[in-house]
C-alpha cells in the first residue's frame, strides 16, 4: 500500500483527497493543509521552493510518503519540476488546471480561466493558449477557507469579479471547486472545468497493489482550522 502526500495551503487540497479517495481507494493518505501560508498564490517561485522544501522534510519525519500530491495550482506551477530534481526516488503528481478538456468543445477565446496571479504568470498552458482568457482572483482562496461552512456568502464577491462574454470557465486553484455550484447557478449556460478527476486517475496510473481498505489524514498547522476541514470533507 503506497504513502500519499496532498500538500496544499488549505482547503483546496480536501476537494483533490476526496477524488482521489473515490478513485483510488488503496492508498494511505496524508493531506496536510499548510494555513500558516495561505495563500501561496501571492508568493514568489523562491519563497515556494523554500517552503515546500521544509514542508516536505519536517512531513517526511513522521508519514513515509512515497508519491506526492501537489493538490494546488500555484505549487505545480512554480516548483515541481524543482522537486522531481531534488527528490528523484519520490513520484511528484501535480495539478493543472483543465484547459486541454475545455478545448474539446470550446475554443480558445470561450474559455475563461480564473486562477491566482502566480498560477497565471508560471502555468506553460495557459503561456502556450494565448488567446483563452484569464482573471487573477488571489483573495479567493482565503475567503474560501474562512467561509467553508456558508460558502453562499461568496455569490456577490463571485457576481462582482467574474464579468465577460464566456462560455467554459476553468478552474485554476483547487480551492475553487467549493464555489462550482455557485458558479453553476450565476453562469447556468456556461460549462465549469475543475482538476479533480484528472489528478485521481493519473494517482491510480501509479498503483498496481489494490486492496479494500485505506486510511486518511488530515494535518493542519492551524489546528483551529481542523474541526472546519474535517467537516467539508465528510460533507462539502
Amino acid at each position: 500500500m503506497k504513502n500519499v502526500l496532498l500538500i496544499d495551503s488549505g482547503s483546496g487540497g480536501i476537494n483533490i483527497l476526496k477524488e482521489c479517495v473515490k478513485v483510488c481507494p488503496f492508498c494511505d493518505y496524508l493531506l496536510f493543509c499548510d494555513a500558516f501560508n495561505l495563500p501561496y498564490g501571492n508568493k514568489s517561485k523562491k519563497e515556494l521552493i523554500e517552503i515546500t522544501e521544509k514542508n516536505l522534510e519536517r512531513i517526511y519525519s513522521f508519514f513515509k510518503f512515497e508519491i506526492v500530491i501537489f493538490a494546488c495550482n500555484t505549487l505545480t506551477a512554480t516548483v515541481i519540476d524543482e522537486m522531481r530534481e531534488k527528490y528523484n526516488n519520490i513520484t511528484f503528481i501535480g495539478t493543472v488546471p483543465a484547459i486541454k478538456p475545455a478545448l474539446i468543445s470550446f475554443q480558445e477565446k470561450d474559455i475563461l480561466v480564473i486562477a491566482t496571479e502566480t498560477t497565471v504568470k508560471n502555468n506553460k498552458l495557459i503561456k502556450k493558449h494565448k488567446n483563452v482568457k484569464y482573471l487573477t482572483l488571489n483573495d479567493l482562496a482565503p475567503l474560501i477557507d474562512e467561509n467553508l461552512d456558508n460558502i453562499e456568502v461568496l455569490e456577490n464577491y463571485l457576481r462582482k469579479k467574474i464579468k465577460g462574454d464566456f462560455k467554459a470557465i476553468v478552474l485554476g486553484c483547487t480551492h475553487y471547486l467549493a464555489v462550482s455550484d455557485l458558479l453553476k447557478k450565476i453562469y447556468p449556460n456556461v460549462k465549469i472545468y475543475d482538476s479533480a478527476n484528472g489528478v485521481a486517475r493519473r494517482l491510480k496510473s501509479f498503483i498496481t497493489e489494490e486492496k479494500e481498505e485505506f486510511q486518511v489524514q488530515i494535518f493542519c498547522d492551524k489546528t483551529e482550522n481542523l474541526g472546519k476541514f474535517w467537516y467539508y470533507y465528510f460533507n462539502g
